[in-house]
């Protein structure tokens, strides 16, 4: 009997285990915010993702460190972006504006209630984008901002 004990406490550690460092997805279109797979990964709207070039996307208003990657779909004009979150936090994005030369997305961290109980772990999480034209050669200039509900 303590075997088998044995056996059923180790594979629900194991369990445990493997469930962290899962990644979420969220779609957003314009103006809201909603959800696929590890990292940034998942088809866009108009099929496979490509990343946009360094060159072309402005990280200097984000937090040390944070994941900077963009993604286009195949039509151009649905942006992929990652986000942090994990324990009490979620994340979302955001179009904040777009015109001839750029195109703001703001992604915000939003801290729950702080009088519970919260784990430490971080999952990266997509986001996407709807423009309202491809977005070609303009800048994307990726923001974060943390809010507390």
């Amino acid at each position: 009997m303590k075997g088998l004990t044995t056996v059923v406490g180790a594979g629900a550690l194991v369990l445990a285990i493997s469930a962290c460092g899962q990644t979420q997805t969220t779609t957003t279109l314009p103006g809201s915010t909603t959800g696929g797979a590890n990292g940034i990964a998942a088809t866009g709207q108009g099929g496979s993702l490509r990343d946009v070039p360094a060159g072309q996307v402005d990280a200097s208003r984000l937090p040390a460190g944070y994941p900077a990657r963009v993604q286009l779909d195949d039509n151009g004009a649905v942006l992929t972006v990652q986000g942090e979150e994990g324990g009490c936090e979620r994340s979302s994005a955001e179009l904040s504006s777009q015109d001839a030369a750029s195109v703001h997305v703001l992604l915000t961290r939003n801290l729950a209630d702080t009088n519970r109980v919260c784990t430490k772990e971080l999952r990266l999480t997509q986001h996407t984008v709807q423009l309202d034209n491809p977005l070609a050669d303009r800048k994307v200039v990726l923001e974060q901002r943390t809010v507390r509900s």
